[in-house]
């Protein structure tokens, strides 16, 4: 008795062609979608990559813009400098170890240096006063420091109400007293009444100490230096390098160097080696005896004819 017989397997033709067929096709789709997918894989990574280094040189113009625009605002600040330069400003201002602005009292001697870098419209300097604040007044016909100190508090708040909750924790009520010493050109009483808000706002104390938005505007506009007290480079002609030796031989504050002479200064320059050699001390201690008591009117006068430390 056969248990298989081979002569009955012919119905098994006519359904192994499909198969070996249906087994052939799904094999080349199959590698067709494999390679498929590793173009993609290798397309994708090359994105990636390329994404990557986008970034990397999106995140290099960043800084060279930041870098930029900070020269430009300084190169700013130079140029209206050399467009006052007839007209007699402040050129320091000196912070820390109990000293106030010197030269403030005579607006009339820093007005007009001021002025022409503020003008009549930069309600930015007022404390409170952003950005997009300004462009808020502006839509409102609030254009100039004559306008806001024409403005009261409440209308000011209806305008704030106008564009949202964010704008209701500003405090308006000191910018029309603000922008009226502003339009009076007052600055030495603005920059007071400054120091004594916080962020503008007039029911907050403050210690005093903080620079006002007035003093922050014109630092970095460059038409005001900042100094800390006894900092030997506001001395034209000192750098880093030359205070440390400074401070090394003893000499740590501006009244040190003013009764230093300067043969003194140079033997310590030449012991430093020759890299300080084109240093030129002449002129520091008469700059350092105007620094010390307070003459930053003077000492920018007289800082305007130096070269590098040196008289022209």
């Amino acid at each position: 008795m056969n248990l298989f017989d081979f002569c009955s397997i012919y119905w098994i033709f006519p359904w192994l062609l499909p198969f070996l067929l249906g087994l052939g096709v799904g094999w080349l789709l199959w590698a067709k979608y494999k390679s498929m997918m590793e173009d993609l894989e290798t397309k994708i990574s090359g994105l990636n990559i390329r994404i990557q280094g986008l970034e990397t040189d999106l995140d290099a113009c960043k800084k060279v813009r930041m870098e930029a625009e900070g020269n430009v605002s300084l190169l700013r600040g130079k140029m209206r400098e050399m467009e006052a330069s007839m007209s007699s400003g402040i050129g320091a201002v000196p912070v820390g170890g109990g000293l106030a602005f010197a030269g403030m009292t005579a607006p009339e001697s820093s007005g007009d240096k001021w002025f022409a870098a503020i003008g009549t419209n930069k309600l930015q300097i007022i404390e409170g006063i952003g950005p997009k604040m300004e462009e808020i007044l502006h839509e409102n016909g609030i254009s100039n420091f004559s306008d806001l100190a024409a403005s009261n508090p409440q209308s000011l708040r209806e305008i704030l109400n106008k564009y949202g909750d964010k704008f209701r924790i500003i405090d308006p009520n000191t910018w029309p007293q603000q922008a009226s010493l502003a339009n009076d050109r007052n600055w030495t009483e603005l920059i007071a009444l400054q120091k004594t808000l916080d962020t503008g706002r007039s029911d907050t104390a403050t210690d005093g100490l903080t620079d006002s938005k007035l003093e922050k505007w014109l630092i970095k506009a460059g038409i005001l230096r900042k100094w800390v007290q006894d900092d030997l480079k506001a001395i034209e002609g000192i750098g880093p390098k030359i205070e440390q030796l400074m401070h090394g031989a003893g000499i740590t504050t501006w009244r040190i160097l003013a009764q230093t002479n300067a043969t003194a200064i140079r033997e310590i320059l030449t012991a430093a080696g020759s890299r300080f050699a084109l240093a030129d001390p002449t002129t520091w201690p008469k700059q350092a005896e105007l620094a010390a008591d307070g003459n930053w009117d003077e000492l920018q006068a007289y800082q305007d004819f130096l070269n590098a430390g040196k008289e022209k």
